[in-house]
């Protein structure tokens, strides 16, 4: 089997919701850099990646002129080397970002081929150790709701069979995010899991502050309370704090997850494989994750069906994020949540091929 041909399409999809914001976003569409590489057995292989609003035609340029000439006539089953091949094809202007974003989408359609040769999902190829995944919910939690849609939208979720939550924080004011959680524990009581979210708007001082206060309503972790790149005031924070620290969606390398976990700056791993080098990557993670008795929390569900497979084949990732339902019928074979769980796909492949209705209707560039 042989590449012949690499295609990429470019793709910006309203959320059917209302506007969501963080501390960091304002969100209103996601893009979504569809890359299908063809082959002489007739074989189709599909990757993916995404972003907020723009800044994939980037990554979509990376692909096309850098990687597409590295797997014409390829077999695919050398994914490793044709890997390596695509990375050192442009590492002088990209190791980390756009470069390594459109590298995943290259690699997931290489494993999309590998699977669907082997006639088998991505979880049974890889083995897998359950055959539901548990999901918690961001969909409730966002910085822009009112204190009254934050409690209403909590309860429907719990409703939904969902028992943990997450809510954003990185308000002016971090006393309104502790009147936030508080007022939310009150309501929905202690048998739920809340978990908070900065998205990385806190100073150390900031952090140290009102991170100490999360551990008066019970609250499982606090994520990324300020920017990734600083490992080291990342280990003062936790060495400071007995609320859990998570990061990892904003990480993009397999050696940053080392250090963090190196230093005692990470409690919760929330590798995001759409930002390390795909599935290879993410897989080391996991395994150095595992090495030090760390648990795996997948970052959001944007890539649908891939994060979920993984985590029914890593015993030590125990649940994956519930974000942007609004988008799971963009898919071929979507999956949802039913109480509280994923089911997973049956369908040989990845899973990220988008329907083509979409692809109509929102294709940009």
């Amino acid at each position: 089997m042989r590449i012949q041909k690499v295609e990429t399409i470019l793709l910006r999809v309203p959320l059917q919701q209302r506007t969501i914001t963080d501390s960091q976003s304002t969100v209103t569409d996601v893009e979504f850099l569809q890359v299908i590489l063809h082959t002489d057995a007739g074989l189709t292989g599909y990757g993916m990646n995404w972003s907020y609003t723009t800044g994939l035609k980037a990554a979509q340029v990376m692909v096309q002129e850098n990687y597409a000439p590295c797997l014409i006539g390829k077999d695919p089953v050398m994914r490793k080397q044709i890997m390596k091949d695509c990375f050192f094809s442009n590492h002088f202007v990209g190791r980390v970002g756009a470069a390594r974003v459109g590298l995943a989408a290259v690699e997931y359609a290489l494993w999309d081929l590998a699977c669907k040769h082997a006639n088998l999902p991505l979880w049974r190829y890889l083995g897998a150790c359950r055959d539901k995944v548990k999901a918690y919910s961001t969909d409730g939690g966002w910085l822009s709701w009112s204190l009254e849609d934050l409690l209403r939208d909590c309860h429907r979720l719990i409703e939904r069979g969902f028992d943990a939550v997450k809510i954003k924080l990185g308000r002016p004011d971090p006393r309104e995010d502790m009147h936030r959680i508080a007022t939310v524990r009150k309501s929905i009581g202690d048998k739920i899991d809340i978990m908070t979210d900065v998205n990385c708007a806190w100073t150390l001082a900031t952090a140290k502050q009102y991170g100490a206060r999360l551990q008066e309503w019970d609250v499982r972790w606090l994520e990324e309370p300020m920017k990734p790149e600083d490992v080291r005031m990342h280990a003062e924070l936790a060495h400071a704090i007995t609320t859990p620290i998570a990061v990892g969606e904003t990480i993009f390398t397999r050696e940053a997850f080392r250090d963090y976990i190196a230093e005692g700056a990470v409690h919760y791993v929330q590798a995001d494989s759409t930002k390390l080098a795909g599935i290879d990557e993410w897989l080391e993670v996991a395994a150095l994750a595992a090495a030090h008795n760390l648990p795996v929390i997948p970052h959001t569900n944007v890539q649908h069906k891939l994060h979920v497979q993984l985590a029914a084949a890593t015993p030590g990732c125990i649940m994956v994020e519930n974000c942007y339902e609004s988008l799971n019928d963009m898919w071929e074979e979507p999956i949802h949540v039913t109480q509280g769980f994923y089911n997973l796909p049956e369908a040989p492949g990845v899973g990220l091929q988008i329907r083509d209705a979409v692809i109509q209707q929102h294709r940009i560039g």
